[in-house]
């Protein structure tokens, strides 16, 4: 690949995904010039967008936009089609090409225990997305799938669609005593099984991670349980040639899942990276007060310490001399704790830096479209930019620096809209997945 390449999972929440996770220690390892970050969206229509302007190499795709991005793309491979689902986009000659690779991730953890699926009894919760692509997966390799949903209806429309049979929630209590395989495709933290239906010669996989109420319930009672985890490295290892044209090292991956995410919460620290004009220090105050944390602006921090403007550094000591200040501001985010981080625009562009934040706090790149950077700024307060800033330096510096946000962030955030929208997104992301 002669570009870095940019990949992506998108949904909402997002942050908790270890699917960065499994590319990038691939790529890494393969030396592929290729990044995997995570998008933050509820809208299917917001992550084609993002995917087009950002330019996207590949895209998989999350709760709640399996089944909502459809309507966004122009062509869908048959699994697809007949699932009312995708989890990975490629954009090929033009066109947007929904797949899913799901049926695969489930079909594959439970053979991995030596399962012959043939003639096996499954029940299969939840008819979404996930459900969905799990009892294709199940009932092409030829068991006897029962869909169970709250609501019977949708049951009843998927089950006609994919060739198995929709079951009243009411029926669920007796269904497991004849049932070998339990799949559950339930939201995170939602759980239709008692304790007491449950035993030894079960095997339960759950699509969730790492909040699992199914989890304790089937190692207490004896079942063979395989986690979320399982199902995400069997779907991401045909992802993975999707995307790149290329096998997946599967060792490699497996190997990536045992880092997690991790319990650290880096220190508790929130860093914004950007291009100037994203709304990294209006977003970052309304962040910060939503946690009841420090804020600090790192241009402003530079100013006040020099106490010149930005632009006069630059005309009085040069770029070198700025982002050598700048490094020595970031460097002091090891003694922070409970800070929420303005960068500046060109932080990331050090490698030192793009460690730096990583390593100390959590990174969120807030993404708006040039266009919409430009209309919030005067180009005479930002040295980088051209004299009107709106030619063909800005637009290069712009598309040099995507692939530098995408590798130093942990989450993109769209930041096209009022600050305290932006900042409630990430909230509801760090609260979900850190507690915090």
């Amino acid at each position: 690949m002669s570009r870095t390449h940019i990949f992506a999972v998108a949904g909402h929440p997002v942050l908790h995904s270890k699917s960065p996770l499994l590319f990038n220690k691939s790529f890494q390892k393969l030396k592929e010039k290729a990044v995997y970050t995570r998008i933050s969206t509820e809208s299917a229509s917001e992550a084609v967008t993002l995917f087009e302007e950002i330019g996207l190499s590949g895209l998989n795709v999350t709760a709640p936009l399996k089944q909502a991005i459809i309507d966004q793309l122009d062509e869908l491979e048959p699994a697809a089609s007949v699932i009312g689902a995708v989890n990975a986009v490629l954009k090929e000659r033009g066109v947007l090409k929904g797949s899913n690779t799901d049926p695969l991730g489930v079909t594959a953890s439970l053979k991995s225990l030596g399962l012959s699926l043939q003639g096996r009894h499954c029940v299969v919760l939840g008819a979404g997305g996930a459900g969905k692509a799990a009892a294709y997966g199940l009932v092409r390799e030829g068991a006897r799938v029962f869909l169970v949903n709250r609501t019977y209806r949708k049951a009843v429309l998927a089950a006609e669609k994919l060739g198995c049979d929709a079951v009243y929630l009411d029926e669920l209590p007796s269904l497991m005593n004849e049932a070998n395989i339990v799949v559950s495709a339930l939201a995170p933290r939602i759980n239709l099984i008692r304790k007491e239906w449950l035993h030894p010669a079960h095997v339960v996989l759950d699509a969730n991670y790492p909040h699992s109420p199914l989890q304790n319930l089937a190692r207490a009672q004896g079942c063979t349980y395989i986690p979320g985890e399982a199902w995400l490295l069997n779907q991401a290892i045909p992802a993975y040639k999707l995307f790149t044209g290329k096998e997946a090292d599967r060792a490699i991956m497996e190997r990536a899942l045992s880092f997690g995410f991790g319990t650290t919460t880096r220190r508790n620290n929130i860093s914004l990276v950007g291009f100037m004009g994203c709304g990294k220090s209006t977003a970052g105050l309304a962040l910060a007060k939503k946690l009841g944390y420090s804020f600090k602006d790192v241009d402003a921090v530079i100013e006040e310490r020099e106490g010149k403007t930005i632009p006069e550094i630059f005309h009085l000591k040069g770029e070198e001399r700025f982002r050598s200040l700048e490094k020595s501001v970031l460097a002091e985010i090891e003694q922070e704790r409970r800070t929420v981080y303005a960068c500046g625009g060109g932080a990331v562009s050090d490698p030192e830096n793009r460690s730096t934040l990583r390593s100390n706090s959590r990174v969120i790149w807030l993404y708006a479209a040039l266009g919409a950077c430009l209309q919030r700024i005067d180009p005479r307060s930002r040295p980088l930019l051209d004299k009107e800033g709106r030619g063909e330096k800005t637009e290069e510096l712009f598309r040099k620096r995507l692939p530098l946000y995408a590798q130093a962030a942990d989450l993109v955030v769209s930041s096209e809209k009022k600050p305290e929208q932006t900042a409630e997104t990430i909230y509801e992301e760090i609260h979900h997945t850190l507690g915090d």
